[in-house]
């Protein structure tokens, strides 16, 4: 005698229902089969991804961190020279 398939009850809320119908399928049992294997399947891959995408944003923002450095020393120099630039014309004028 050939078994049922496997078959379960379960209860869940509505919101889930709704999650559940937006998915590609069919019938409920396909939509939701569908759901569970993008979630098994796709779902690490994602997270591995996001973890790259992280890892690189953070690498990004050490250099936006160290170019924000090298900007300031030089806003910094350059005020100097500006300075040195107005004396020695001051003093130019005097003469």
């Amino acid at each position: 005698m050939a078994g049922k398939p496997n078959i379960r009850s379960i209860r869940f809320s509505d919101e889930l229902a709704e999650l559940i119908d937006r998915q590609a399928g069919n019938t409920f049992t396909e939509k939701f089969e569908n759901l569970v294997t993008r979630c098994v399947w796709e779902l690490p891959q994602r997270e591995a991804e996001l973890e790259q995408v992280q890892e690189r944003i953070q690498q990004e923002r050490k250099q936006l961190a160290e170019l924000r450095k090298r900007r300031e020393t030089l806003d910094r120099v350059i005020r100097s020279i500006q300075r040195s630039l107005d004396y020695q014309l001051k003093e130019l004028e005097n003469l």
